[in-house]
């Protein structure tokens, strides 16, 4: 089945909102890697709360978000690039308007000659 790569900004200023739907947004991601549909998730960062040599990483008390979250990136399994648009928009980030829905991105992945990952994916 096609391999998806999800890339989601965020509207600028979005963070409120994000944490606002984040539980119901997490609860969707969870079932869909029970249905092994979701292969990779996570927040990404925005560059100012990036680790680089020059800007180590902010401590974050535990327990609470970390306030630099940017975007979203997801790797999914799907039939079609249009059922793979299709959860995102059916996604609580993308209703409520936390992703940036002019910049969002989705693209298919195709295996390199001997790579023998996809056969476990």
């Amino acid at each position: 089945m096609p391999i998806y790569v999800c890339h989601c900004p965020d509207y600028p200023n979005a963070l409120e909102k994000r944490l606002s739907v984040r539980e119901e947004h997490l609860k969707r991601a969870t079932q869909d890697k029970v249905d092994g549909v979701s292969l990779f998730g996570r927040a990404f960062l925005s560059q100012e709360y990036a680790t680089s040599s020059t800007n180590p990483a902010p401590a974050i008390p535990e327990g609470k978000p970390n306030p630099g979250m940017a975007g979203s990136v997801m790797v999914l399994k799907f039939p079609t690039i249009e059922a793979c648009w299709d959860r995102l928009k059916s996604d609580k980030y993308w209703e409520a308007g936390v992703w940036d829905k002019e910049k969002t991105t989705v693209v298919e992945l195709i295996a390199a000659p001997g790579d023998d990952a996809k056969k476990d994916l």
